[in-house]
């Protein structure tokens, strides 16, 4: 490369390089507190039911268990990424949507006692119908998901600019194809942990393997009602996230009821099964495109329709939807486009934010099409 670049060119050195090729750096599995409590969750075996009853009586009677929660102990605060669709509770409240919905906590002196004591909280459930596609969840009849979202959407996105349809009728050739991609997750080397624990001041610390701790703090805040000055966030070093770690969790704000209850600090942490439970992760989507071009390869319009599995709480469905179809024209001049975006309620875990969110499938398609147009016109792709 010519030209004297101190940056362009050069390899930029990783900071955090000698701390973890060395072993210094920490995790929050090498942070321990003094007479820390277990914590652990229960968490629905049904995609879709009524909770009829909980009883905790069993678990509060197990010796070592400090404390037990449910939806009745806590704030009934909904919390979620964008304050335009909040719709989760820490714990659900009337009914579960999804296998994994959180219901109860408890704290123990171990984690063997917590676990053990999570198993004997009974619950009575009505199963209702399970929606597991997009098209059960918009079928004509349907249960909702949540009351506030018609029809089991979320979110519905439509968008244009320029003429599509005059473009269309000027373009020498008009290529359309769909691609249907699987819901995916991270798989980050580090499960979701967090110690939380009230110090001496009456501030609520939460040490979290988060993405983002000012999230977790503004959540974590609302949820408990305590003010944005009495909350603590401390982000040690993180084993991956990717985006699934990019919002507060069940166990930052359960960890951090626990630990106010019982004044002491309580760690929890996730199983590899439990964070795919979570998930939070891509979505599945289904896209649709008509591209079409002149003989020189101009592009004249695109239409361009994606459908969203976004499982069963919006994470961040809203910005992925948009996303979706707004990236699409950044690199290129796309004089005409429309865009119709859909993203669906199911029971499954919620999708959220995944290396590029909503851009990376719809960009894989849009390429795929134009190389499949250059090939049809005998153009370099390039």
């Amino acid at each position: 490369m010519s030209g004297n670049f101190e940056v362009i060119g050069s390899r930029a050195p990783r900071k955090d390089a000698p701390n973890k090729s060395t072993g210094k750096a920490r995790y929050i599995e090498d942070i321990k507190f003094p007479g820390e409590l277990a914590g652990a969750l229960l968490q629905s075996p049904q995609a879709h039911a009524k909770i009829k009853r909980i009883d905790i009586s069993k678990a509060q009677a197990l010796p070592g268990v400090v404390a037990v929660i449910t939806a009745q102990d806590i704030p009934d605060v909904k919390y979620g990424v964008s304050p335009a669709r909040y719709d989760e509770t820490l714990f659900a409240v009337d009914r579960v949507r999804y296998v994994g919905d959180e219901i109860a906590a408890v704290a123990a002196e171990d984690l063997a006692t917590a676990q053990r004591a999570v198993d004997l909280i009974e619950v009575e459930y009505e199963p209702l119908p399970v929606l597991l596609t997009v098209e059960e969840a918009t079928a004509e009849g349907a249960p909702w998901l949540h009351d506030q979202y018609p029809d089991n959407v979320c979110a519905q996105v439509e968008q244009e600019f320029g003429d599509v349809e005059a473009a269309f009728a000027q373009c020498d050739l008009i290529q359309e194809g769909s691609f249907f991609s699987k819901r995916q997750d991270g798989a980050f080397i580090e499960p979701n942990q967090c110690v939380a624990l009230m110090d001496s001041d009456g501030v609520l610390n939460l040490h979290s393997s988060t993405q983002v701790p000012h999230y977790v703090q503004r959540t974590l805040a609302m949820v408990t009602g305590l003010s944005m000055s009495r909350v603590r966030v401390v982000k040690p070093y993180v084993g991956g996230g990717f985006g699934p770690k990019a919002s507060a969790t069940p166990i930052d704000l359960a960890a951090g009821f626990l630990a106010m209850k019982t004044g002491r600090p309580v760690r929890m942490a996730y199983t590899r099964e439990q964070v795919f439970l979570f998930s939070r992760a891509r979505h599945g989507f289904t896209h649709h495109m008509k591209i079409g071009v002149k003989k020189d390869g101009t592009l004249m319009a695109l239409d361009h329709q994606a459908t969203l599995d976004g499982g069963a709480y919006s994470s961040f469905g809203i910005a992925t939807v948009y996303y979706a179809g707004s990236l699409l024209g950044g690199p290129y001049k796309l004089p005409n486009m429309r865009y119709h975006g859909l993203r669906v309620f199911t029971n499954k875990p919620a999708c959220g934010a995944q290396r590029g969110h909503g851009g990376v499938i719809a960009r894989a398609l849009f390429e795929q099409q134009l190389d499949i147009i250059a090939e049809k016109l005998s153009i370099d792709p390039v």
